[in-house]
């Protein structure tokens, strides 16, 4: 073998020897914090809650409609069934007296999830916890990394390894109702979050045995 082909053969060797350390999952990298926090993103996504568990007839939501005064978030819940997402029911219930007594019906108006609309919901297993209220999670957009802007060398806490990530992300596959005018009148920052190319954000990841994860995934 000539003194060229051993050179090649060991600078081949070298390359291939530095290109494993690099894919070590395990490594505290930004490739690695990346992949973990997309990972984590395309699950959980970014989401709002709308009304509060669902009943035994599916209603998140529900208003009084008869009567001198009418409920200020009734507009946004009629604007979300215009846009699909939310389907309108109206029903009379029983108006009662301070003792109990039924003295006559009232006109209501109930919302529930539209078949539209459950395609936009987070799956409910990935809000399970001790503080889950059961509230439905409309997904607006996904969080996808841009840049890992830093991230603390990892330390023992609490029995494992965690480091500190600073990121910036912007929101992809948003949804098409997501810029409509109903929107902002209750959540006034979703403009400013659709149009933003680098928001700034940080998180906590947790090594595990197959590498770094987001805190939130992490069971011990």
């Amino acid at each position: 073998m000539t003194k060229f082909k051993q050179k090649a053969i060991l600078l081949l060797s070298a390359a291939v020897i530095l290109s494993a350390c690099g894919n070590d999952p395990k490594a505290a990298n930004e490739a690695n914090f990346e992949k973990a926090l997309n990972a984590h993103f395309s699950k959980m996504k970014q989401c709002f809650g709308i009304g509060s568990e669902p009943n035994s007839k599916g209603i998140i939501q529900e208003f009084r409609t008869s009567g001198k005064f009418q409920d200020k978030q009734l507009p946004f819940y009629n604007g979300l069934s215009d846009l699909g997402i939310l389907e309108a029911v109206t029903y009379q219930k029983d108006t009662k007296s301070f003792s109990g007594q039924v003295t006559g019906k009232s006109d209501w108006i109930g919302f529930k999830v539209s078949d539209e609309g459950k395609s936009y919901l987070r799956p409910a297993e990935f809000d399970k916890g001790f503080f889950s209220t059961g509230t439905p999670q409309l997904c607006y957009g996904t969080p996808q990394v841009v840049e890992i802007t830093n991230f603390t060398e990892p330390a023992e806490v609490m029995g494992v390894k965690a480091s500190t990530v600073q990121y910036t992300y912007k929101l992809e596959d948003v949804a098409p109702w997501a810029n409509a005018p109903i929107i902002p009148t209750r959540f006034k920052w979703m403009p400013e979050r659709l149009s933003n190319q680098a928001i700034e954000k940080d998180d906590d990841m947790v090594l595990t045995n197959n590498g770094w994860v987001h805190h939130s995934e992490f069971k011990q």
